[in-house]
């Protein structure tokens, strides 16, 4: 059983890695698209691009669904190890709760 202190610094670092998921997601996306059309321009065949951008897509899919679970299962143990019974929590609620924990 981990301490309240460890309990809210790894779920202050869940609502960290929540927030930056998206940018993460545009990011890969991005790539996916560049290199895809690189892919289909250099190949001079637009299917080998759409193959290739299929392929990312899923990927991405794959890996953006397994770190939204890790980051899930992440919140749910740190809010177990606090003690807390409230999951409805905002966000700003949350941090100003866990910076009184973690500094008191």
């Amino acid at each position: 059983m981990a301490s309240k202190k460890e309990g809210a610094k790894r779920l202050l670092d869940t609502l960290d890695s929540k927030g930056k998921l998206s940018n993460r997601l545009r990011f890969a996306i991005s790539q996916a698209v560049i290199l895809s059309f690189f892919i289909g321009y250099f190949t001079e065949q637009w299917r080998f691009g759409l193959a290739a951008l299929l392929l990312f897509g899923l990927l991405i899919q794959f890996s953006f669904e397994r770190m939204k679970n890790s980051i899930e299962a992440s919140r749910i143990q740190a809010i177990s190890d606090l003690g807390w019974k409230e999951t409805s929590l905002s966000d700003e609620e949350c941090k100003t709760r866990l910076m009184k924990i973690l500094n008191g």
